[in-house]
Formats: C-alpha cells, structure tokens, sequence
C-alpha cells in the first residue's frame, strides 16, 4: 500500500474579525466556531469573541486532525465531536461555499456567519438558500423508498471506499441491489443501465447532496438508504 502524508498549508496573515461581524455577533451568547484547515489559526479570534462575553464551541469534525477544523463532508448532526445544535449562531471563517453548506445540512436551523479573511466580507447562508436542494433529495429519498432495483456506487478512493457499507445493505431482502465499483463516477454514464430506478452513493456524502440536478435518477447516500424513513424525517 502507498503511504502519503498530508501538510496543511496555513493563511500566514493574522485573522481578525471585522467591526461588521462583531456588530452582527455581540448579541449572541454562544457561538459554534469553525474553519478550513488554513484558516484555524484563531487566536486573535478567540480574544474578540470572549471580549464580547461570547462562549466558544470548539467543536470540529471528528475525521479532522485540530480544533475549529472542518471538513466538506462533515455534513451529518453527529459528524462533529461536540454538539452544535445548542450554539445560537455558527461562525465559519474561510472563503468559497461548500464548507459553510455542510454546516447547514448537518443542522438545518443555525444561520451560518461566514468571515472570509482574504477579503475582510461578511456573509450569512441559511436553510432557505439550500432550500431547493433539500427538496429535491427528500424527493430521492420518497423515490428510493418506492424502488426496487437500487444501484451501489462504491469509489476506490483512498478515504472514500465504503465496500462494507454496500454489502450491509446489499443484505436487506426488500429491493434488489446491484453493485458498481469505480475509482470515478461519469453520471451520463449511468444513463447506460435503464433497469435502475435509483442510486445509493457510499463514497462523500456532498455527491448525494450537491450533484443530485445533474443525475437522471434520483440518487441518496449509503446512510439515509440504511434507514430511509427516518431520514424522510430529518429532512424537512
């Protein structure tokens, strides 16, 4: 097997809260705090919020080496090593979407205040601008539920390959399953096996989630396909 080491690279800046955070922040007593890998650097951070009597959740994901470290596939309530769901707000600190969206899915009621420190703006993301994209996998998860022949992508990716998670549910006797294994997935591809109905993705959740409009069937991840009834719950 090849051995590979991972060296994180960090913003060398100082990062520090703009006055337009603060003012947004102050009025709130707990926060949840996160960042990319090269934005955990926080110590000037970790000052302004306790200057405002705010109390920190270092909570952080628990595949992840640090605290405040969040991963784009930390996108499920119990992926972080402490409860977020008590924090009045969510403050990430970093640039670009898909790591403050995976904060949204994995709690769905705590706007999420974004500090990009390479620019100094502000931004807020909320449920309703997922909103359309949970819609459209609760619709999967109805249409899985209704199928009976379920197609298993399984990746070969280092870090991704979830085989045993597909055989587990390759034992449940109420559909019938097929398996397919790749090292990467070509949706218009999928096209090629009329007789599916509808997928189960076992490899990073965020492709059951993000890439669901460019699929032409419905597609759900390995663990709502575990139990899709109580995930017809959790996704209101």
């Amino acid at each position: 097997m090849v051995e590979f080491m991972l060296v994180p690279g960090y913003f060398k800046e100082k990062i520090e809260l703009s006055q337009e955070v603060l003012d947004r922040i102050k009025c709130f007593k707990k926060i949840a705090l996160f960042g990319s890998v090269q934005f955990i650097t926080l110590e000037r951070v970790e000052e302004q919020l306790t200057e405002l009597s705010i109390k920190i959740i270092a909570a952080h994901g628990k595949r992840t080496s640090g605290k405040y470290q969040l991963l784009g596939c930390d996108c499920f309530a119990n992926s972080f090593s402490e409860d977020i769901s008590h924090a009045d707000a969510i403050l990430y600190i970093g640039d670009g979407l898909f790591h403050p969206k995976a904060l949204i899915l994995a709690q769905k009621k705590i706007d999420v205040i974004q500090f990009n420190p390479r620019t100094t703006e502000m931004s807020v993301l909320t449920q309703a601008d997922l909103e359309k994209q949970l819609k459209k996998y609760k619709a999967n998860l109805t249409r899985y539920v209704a199928s009976k022949k379920i197609g298993i992508l399984v990746s070969t990716k280092t870090g991704q390959q979830y085989l045993k998670n597909a055989l587990l549910l390759k034992e449940k006797a109420d559909k019938e399953y097929f398996v397919f294994v790749g090292d990467t997935f070509d949706f218009s591809e999928m096209e090629n096996y009329p007789f599916i109905e509808c997928w189960v993705n076992t490899a990073c959740p965020r492709i059951g989630f993000d890439d669901i409009a460019h699929m032409p069937k419905p597609l759900i991840n390995i663990n709502d396909a575990l139990d899709p009834i109580q995930a017809l719950e959790n996704v209101k």
